[in-house]
């Protein structure tokens, strides 16, 4: 049988192998080891790292058990990688060595990684079992700590307890000594109740005596003093009241009266005013019917001669014109969304005067269902190549081929300036006409109130008349429509216009006032010469 021992050197012999004496070497050889400081490198570095922090724990552990453990750490690796291979033969022992070397190798390949994981397994299990051996130390002291901890606050318990018991007993002895005490107390306080119930008695009846007395003092008092007291307060009320409360009462009643007569006044003016201005109203729809019947009996070739546009009258090509002296359509387009609003969710506007189509391409882009009517040939063929719906046509005669109640909303921008007063009367009466209830007229057109708007009116030859804006509103009152306001459009640019005064801070109060005086003067030039260029009346049917 193949004995394998673990020695410096080892030898493997051919007889039978004592598994005692194997047992002994090995321990001998730890000695050695031991004694020299040849332990193998890979076991002193685990042993140092799984013992460096639990030295003094190990400590306490008893020495059997340290031992066994110390073992335990020493012999988990069983790989044997410097034992010898020899034979005490002399002639047959090199052949049987080689022979045995030879198996030896063979056989190491099939064994080693075994053995490799065995050691590795052995490490580990060395590794948990002093893991173990520690954390069990640790809780021997933690339980021991533990029972010191306890015995000491049993005793401390023992101790409290037992000078409470000796102060429940003097306590108790203290609380027996005032019982006594407060008992005394109690019969020299009943004694002296029986005293003070007489002293009592007597009491009462000296209270009884002297509230008969008062009784009999406030008698006479009141029957000497505020008797006559009282006399004298109702005569002077009485006499107050003569002198002062019925002449207010009389004062009052009058004024009631005047004030009663006064708002009777009031009343009949506000209503006679009231009355009047129906009346003024009526008057001037009576004028307005007037008026059109008048241009009813004239005829319509006299509006067709009004609203002849400006190439067929002078020869001028309008688009070129509006080009150049009324801005780029893109301009035009971006004035022209602040009246979006009044138009949303509609399906048939008319744009009356539509040019170059700006305000039709806007609607279309916000889903508004719209369609133009034009004089000028060259900006309708324009719009139809754009894609809009335009027709040559003239305003007046176009809406009058259409049924009554069916638009839902007109748009007039700078047209109205272009109109005779007789034919402009006549176009709101139509549109309010052709409207639907509950929907918007837009008449935009130069703003008159600013100069510098005035002063550039007859660029355009086309221009007869600017309106002022309340002759439109008024025309638009007399026409029908309601909720009408007026909005201001086009500011002059503030380059342009008269610049302010700022005010020092080393100004004293008189230039102050002075600069504050002149600053409001400049905002009152700058209304008149450089107010809003354009302005647009608005109404609803």
């Amino acid at each position: 049988m193949v004995g394998l021992i673990f020695m410096d050197t080892f030898e493997i012999h051919d007889e039978e192998v004592n598994v005692e004496e194997i047992m002994n070497k090995i321990r001998e050889n730890i000695s050695k080891r031991k004694a020299h400081g040849t332990y193998p490198p890979e076991l002193d570095a685990a042993s140092k790292h799984s013992t460096g922090d639990k030295k003094c724990a190990i400590g306490e552990i008893k020495g059997e058990i340290a031992d066994d453990l110390l073992n335990l750490k020493i012999n988990c690796d069983i790989q044997n990688n410097s034992y010898i291979i020899s034979s005490h033969r002399p002639i047959v022992g090199i052949p049987l060595t080689k022979s045995r070397k030879l198996v030896h190798g063979e056989v190491r390949r099939y064994v080693d990684p075994m053995v490799f994981k065995q050691t590795t397994f052995n490490q580990y299990a060395a590794k948990i079992l002093n893991d173990a051996v520690y954390r069990l130390s640790s809780m021997e002291n933690v339980i021991g700590e533990t029972k010191c901890q306890h015995s000491s606050r049993s005793k401390n318990l023992q101790q409290i307890t037992k000078e409470n018991y000796e102060r429940l007993l003097d306590l108790q002895s203290e609380t027996d000594e005032r019982l006594l005490d407060i008992e005394d107390k109690i019969e020299a306080l009943k004694q002296e109740t029986k005293d003070e119930t007489i002293l009592n008695t007597k009491m009462c009846e000296l209270v009884d005596q002297l509230r008969a007395d008062m009784e009999n003092s406030l008698s006479k008092l009141r029957t000497e003093m505020v008797d006559p007291l009282r006399t004298d307060m109702e005569n002077s009320l009485s006499k107050l009241r003569t002198e002062m409360v019925d002449p207010l009462r009389t004062d009052m009643e009058n004024s009631l009266s005047r004030l009663r007569t006064e708002m009777k006044k009031d009343n009949e003016a506000m209503i006679s005013s009231f009355i009047a201005a129906m009346d003024m109203d009526i008057e001037k729809k009576a004028w307005l019917a007037q008026v059109l019947d008048k241009r009813n009996l004239q005829g319509i070739s006299q509006a067709e001669k009004l609203l002849k546009p400006p190439q067929l009258d002078s020869g001028v090509n309008y688009f070129v014109f509006e080009d150049k002296f009324r801005g780029a359509r893109e301009d035009v387009a971006q004035r022209q969304t602040a009246f979006l609003r009044y138009f949303e969710g509609c399906k048939n506007v008319l744009d009356i005067g539509c040019g170059r189509g700006e305000f039709l391409q806007t609607m279309r882009e916000h889903g508004i269902g719209a369609r133009g009517v034009d004089l000028d040939e060259t900006m309708v063929d324009y719009c139809h190549a754009k894609g809009l719906e335009v027709q040559l046509d003239d305003a007046f005669e176009y809406m009058e081929k259409l049924d009554d109640a069916s638009l839902d909303g007109i748009f007039i921008d700078q047209v109205v300036e272009h109109l005779e007063p007789s034919y402009l009367i006549r176009l709101l009466d139509l549109c309010f006409k052709k409207m639907k209830y509950g929907f918007y007229l837009i008449a935009e057109t130069v703003n008159p109130l600013s100069f510098s708007s005035f002063a550039n009116f007859y660029i355009d030859l086309t221009h007869i008349k600017p309106v002022h804006p309340e002759t439109l509103r008024f025309l638009f009152e007399s026409t029908g429509f309601r909720e009408i306001k007026t909005v201001f459009s086009s500011p002059v640019p503030d380059s342009l216009r008269l610049q302010k005064l700022v005010t020092s801070e080393v100004a004293n109060d008189t230039e102050k006032y002075q600069i504050e005086v002149y600053n409001r003067n400049i905002e009152m030039l700058n209304t008149t010469l450089y107010g809003a260029q354009d302005y647009a009346m608005i109404g609803k049917k």
